[in-house]
């Protein structure tokens, strides 16, 4: 395949100078979202923090929105060292909690104003964003295996059918995750959602984590 590389007069490589330029001004877009939200950040205030004028950003952003484009689709690809981890996990308890982990940390590093203009996006226009993808239903099979080992171990005291335990665990992680943004952050939400997986499943006390949890604090 041939790359065709443009140099400025001074030798520099413009493609990466261009693709340095998109990063800094995404960079510096959302640590601004974080910072405010993304309603009040103008286009002018990201312009003038990432060192651009209008032209350059229209040039790799059609809309301010676009710069959440990447947020679109959440991560749920599990590397080698993901997947050692999990297997390596001294119970089932663990493992289920693992393979959650990728949404888990994705919602807690994006932000709140970012999870927040993520489900007014998706509410507009559906992006795809929680969608269940083919390759999300091959990891809740193995999600529903590893629930009916923990069951039939005593990790698992709830021995209800794991399929619907599944879609439980689904629907408590993303409501939780919908509470915690509309209360913009005022609970910490890997414990919140640590606690209810645990009660949903009926995790035996001596696997759980969170043995006592102010559920109603979240409300």
């Amino acid at each position: 395949m041939l790359i065709l590389c443009t140099y400025n007069n001074n030798g520099v490589n413009m493609m990466e100078y261009e693709n340095s330029t998109k990063k800094r001004i995404r960079e510096v877009a959302l640590k601004l979202f974080n910072e405010k939200t993304f309603q009040q950040v103008t286009l002018n205030e990201i312009c003038s923090a990432s060192g651009v004028n209008k032209h350059t950003f229209y040039y790799y952003f059609k809309s301010k929105d676009e710069l959440l484009k990447d947020y679109y689709k959440i991560p749920s690809e599990l590397t080698s060292y993901d997947l050692t981890t999990i297997l390596t996990a001294d119970s089932y308890v663990e493992q289920l909690w693992l393979l959650n982990k990728n949404f888990l940390d994705f919602i807690d590093n994006s932000g709140i104003s970012i999870v927040k203009q993520l489900i007014i996006k998706n509410l507009k226009e559906d992006v795809g964003t929680f969608k269940i993808s083919e390759e999300k239903k091959e990891m809740l099979k193995v999600q529903c295996e590893i629930i009916r080992k923990g069951q039939a171990n005593g990790e698992f005291l709830n021995k209800t059918d794991p399929e619907v335990l599944v879609v439980l665990l689904k629907q408590v992680t993303h409501s939780t995750a919908v509470t915690w943004s509309l209360k913009n952050g005022d609970f910490d939400f890997k414990t919140a959602t640590r606690y209810l997986y645990e009660m949903t499943l009926g995790v035996a006390p001596q696997y759980r984590k969170v043995k006592e949890y102010n559920i109603l604090g979240i409300l």
